[in-house]
């Protein structure tokens, strides 16, 4: 919140800019906000179910909201087929772009660092539209609900080195299977918050994220405030990083 509060508002010749709110980010952090409209996710396609441990965090969240005094329904979000194609081809534009010298990518990024080179600038025209229109899809569909409740990936994190083994197209649909529920918000601009939940079984963290209404978040903000005073997280470490204190 103190972070927004630097950041929002106009600099001229800004070609986007959050408006700066009335109260602060920061202040509104101490106001509980009014009953809010909430939905949750628990299926992404056209990936499928999340995985159970972070469906669970998703039904520990919503009785949280609801014990707050918030109304929570599950919804289904819309198919996210149409976008994955156009956000790989920004993806690897991106990755040509931005200056890293391919020979410090990783084999997953520099297969992608090549492809873009085939890549001519209508097709890149093409797909930042359609992610336009996916991104309009999205927000129309939010439209309703004053906060989403989403997974913060479809699955639990992997280990380090886990997909080295494996090709780089396997690689990538593995990636867009696990990060599934963040690009549709980096396409629609809306916010997103990632909050923490506990530990898996593993005993690797375990999160949701909050999505709000564009520009609105100041929304989520009070409410992930809300819910760190019913479950506090910022004592709890996983056991690896206790061992041998």
């Amino acid at each position: 919140a103190a972070l927004l509060d630097v950041l929002s508002g106009y600099e001229l010749g800004d070609p986007y800019w959050l408006p700066a709110p009335e109260p602060t980010f920061l202040a509104g952090l101490g106001s509980a906000p009014k009953p809010l409209r909430i939905g949750y996710v628990t299926r992404l396609d056209p990936i499928g179910d999340i995985d159970p441990v972070c469906r669970q965090a998703i039904y520990e969240t919503v009785q949280k909201v609801e014990d707050l005094g918030h109304t929570a329904e599950e919804v289904t979000f819309p198919d996210l087929e149409d976008l994955i194609q156009p956000f790989t081809v920004v993806w690897e534009c991106v990755i040509a772009e931005v200056g890293v010298p391919w020979i410090v990518l990783e084999k997953m990024n520099r297969w992608l660092y090549w492809r873009a080179w085939r890549i001519n600038s209508g097709a890149y025209l093409r797909a930042v539209a359609k992610l336009q229109r996916v991104a309009r899809q999205i927000v129309q569909f939010c439209q309703p609900y004053d906060v989403l409740i989403m997974p913060v990936y479809m699955h639990q994190a992997i280990k380090v080195g886990e997909w080295k083994g494996l090709r780089s197209p396997k690689i990538l649909a593995n990636v867009i299977n696990w990060v599934a529920p963040c690009p549709p918000f980096n396409a629609s601009g809306q916010p997103a918050l990632a909050i923490p939940t506990g530990f898996a079984p593993s005993g690797v963290p375990v999160g949701v994220q909050l999505v709000g209404r564009p520009a609105d978040e100041a929304t989520i903000l009070a409410l992930a405030a809300q819910l760190e005073q019913v479950s506090p997280w910022n004592h709890q470490r996983p056991a690896f990083a206790t061992e041998g204190a």
